[in-house]
């Protein structure tokens, strides 16, 4: 255990705060770009801090536990409104009769004329700014007070983060990953930019269509992008192999055959021809496999977990039980001025805002302010501790909870709208701002920070980032548009599924494509191939949403992974094929979009 003396004497300085905030952009940036495109984003922790060691150590002069953990924490800190921009663009640009809000989107005519005017879009950015900062608020409070309970459980270890303190360690004892991560980031630079420098004559070398080659109706289109290769690496060959299986499966058999029977109609124009499957058909057992089968999965994983524990370990950890956190988060209110006048007045704020908004109209007002009361106190509650403990015992997280906790009791009010399903999440306190602090106090003598300095390390960064956020989603719509090549935006039509579904009552006809019987049994076939194959359920519904362009090449990413795995054993991506794939996957990536949105500018 190191001293406290030790730890106080080293400091954190700008340029830790600098690199931290110039990093966290980046990679925001990066997850921004996937979350929208495949609805996944990844940690670049590993990356983060030996970048930071390099600059600090190597050119620097030295640096300190303290410094690299600063940057390591800062870097994963970011505030994204990418998803909730994107998906009222997506709304609106794809449904002409659909009418939100003022304080949710802007006028229809900004959606038309792609309009960047502030005019349109000062009011709907200004409330998802205000409420995500309120809701983050409530999860540090939440953090603060209850930091003790999960601290102290011995279920708690937070796999992923003391991995990264490992890392530092390694770090500061010496290394030379950095090398690695900066000659994969020049390839992928590289590469990248020398594909793209054709297009500003109308050379496309980034795309190869096959598709010409085969029976009408079939689709095999590659992109040759590096960046989609390494998101294929770093998925892992279960999650990239289920990917190629289902797209070849859908474009290369079932595509053709509706083509032949009429069903779907074939066009040469291969997103128009993808789109149409898409809404014809692939939703349909696609969400099956990631909704349906994620909730059958939840369920038995559930169940089994209870099972095991029951016969185990019964009443083991009892102090993590929703009683015995609901007591301590109570006496940590009553006994902390502080952070009680801060729950009562973000609570107060958020109560107004849900009178004069009344988000779930048109049921009344009191309704409204019942269900916010539920969503903060009941609901809000219960997800912050799942999350918490399922990261903090597995280094996993599933979104799933949200379903049963906030959609369903909504759905049972007789709740049919956009706006009350959409804006939610901005009326119950984070439940992910958790495990962003509670393992670096849990670790404290590894990473050397303490309560205020993790708060400084992510505050610093909380308004740069969602700035960005915002810009960069809307210049993605301009400039390249949502449902194209570069931006298939499969996270957005999955979204919109989903959401008109709720919205509107209609399991069925809110798409062509969803027949209940293909959604039950694709459902209920991922959960049992999750368990029983290597394939991956999430794989398997992704490879029917994206287009055709990515499937191939992710699939050759997780061969590599196969291979390197086998060939050089599954070390090898912990200490070196995570890192050349990340270098390369962030430079390819920035590359492609800055090219495509400079050459749409120029034309």
């Amino acid at each position: 255990m190191v001293s406290k003396d030790s730890t106080t004497q080293e400091k954190i300085k700008n340029r830790a705060v600098i690199l931290g905030v110039i990093l966290a952009v980046l990679f925001s940036a990066v997850n921004g770009y996937l979350s929208i495109n495949i609805g996944s984003n990844f940690s670049y922790g590993a990356i983060a801090v030996i970048l930071a060691y390099s600059l600090f150590h190597k050119l620097g002069g030295g640096s300190s536990k303290k410094e690299l953990s600063f940057v390591l924490i800062s870097s994963a800190s970011s505030l994204g409104l990418y998803n909730s921009i994107a998906l009222i663009i997506y709304l609106l640009q794809t449904d002409p009769e659909l009418s939100l809000p003022y304080w949710m989107a802007p006028p229809r005519e900004a959606i038309t004329q792609r309009s960047l005017d502030p005019r349109f879009w000062v009011i709907p950015i200004a409330f998802l700014i205000f409420m995500v900062i309120m809701t983050r608020i409530i999860g540090l409070v939440f953090t603060y007070v209850l930091r003790e309970e999960f601290i102290r459980s011995e279920r708690m270890v937070w796999p992923y983060q003391a991995a990264n303190s490992s890392l530092v360690d390694a770090c500061i004892e010496g290394g030379g990953s950095a090398r690695l991560v900066a000659i994969s980031a020049l390839v992928g630079f590289t590469v990248t930019f020398l594909q793209n420098i054709p297009s500003i004559w109308g050379v496309d070398l980034t795309v190869l269509d096959l598709s010409h080659y085969l029976p009408r109706g079939a689709l095999l289109v590659i992109s040759l992008n590096l960046g989609f290769m390494a998101l294929g690496y770093l998925m892992s060959f279960r999650t990239s192999a289920s990917i190629m299986v289902t797209g070849l499966i859908t474009y290369l058999l079932v595509s053709p055959y509706l083509v032949s029977i009429g069903y779907v109609e074939g066009s040469p124009d291969i997103m128009e021809m993808y789109n149409e499957l898409l809404f014809r058909f692939s939703i349909g057992p696609a969400l099956g496999f990631l909704l349906l089968g994620g909730v059958i999965l939840s369920v038995v994983m559930l169940l089994r977990n209870y099972l095991s524990k029951k016969t185990e370990d019964q009443g083991a950890d009892e102090s993590l039980s929703y009683p015995q956190l609901y007591k301590a988060l109570i006496r940590g209110l009553l006994t902390n001025r502080g952070c009680l006048l801060i729950v009562l007045g973000v609570t107060t704020i958020l109560f107004g805002m849900v009178w004069f908004l009344n988000p779930f109209q048109p049921l009344p007002r009191i309704v409204s302010l019942m269900m916010f009361l539920y969503l903060f106190l009941v609901g809000g509650f219960v997800e912050f501790v799942v999350i918490c403990k399922m990261a903090g015992e597995t280094g996993m997280s599933m979104g799933i909870t949200s379903i049963f906790l906030y959609d369903i009791p909504l759905f049972g009010l007789g709740y049919r709208g956009f706006p009350g399903y959409w804006s939610y999440p901005y009326f119950r306190p984070s439940p992910h701002v958790a495990n962003g602090i509670l393992p670096y106090l849990k670790y404290e003598d590894r990473f050397h920070l303490s309560w205020r300095e993790i708060l400084k390390a992510k505050l610093v960064v909380w308004l740069p980032t969602i700035l960005f956020s915002v810009a960069f989603t809307l210049v993605l719509w301009k400039y390249i548009g949502f449902g194209t090549p570069i931006m298939p935006a499969a996270s957005l039509i999955q979204g919109k599924v989903y959401l008109t579904m709720m919205a509107t009552g209609d399991f069925v006809g809110t798409t062509s494509g969803i027949f209940p019987a293909a959604f039950v049994i694709s459902g209920v076939l991922g959960a049992i191939l999750e368990v029983f194959t290597p394939l991956s359920m999430m794989g398997l519904g992704m490879g029917m949403i994206l287009p055709p362009h990515y499937i191939l090449i992710m699939g050759i990413g997780g061969l590599v992974r196969l291979y390197t795995d086998r060939r050089f054993g599954k070390d090898f991506y912990n200490d070196k094929g995570r890192l050349i794939v990340t270098g390369l996957m962030a430079s390819s990536l920035i590359v492609q979009v800055t090219m495509t949105i400079l050459t749409n500018f120029l034309s």
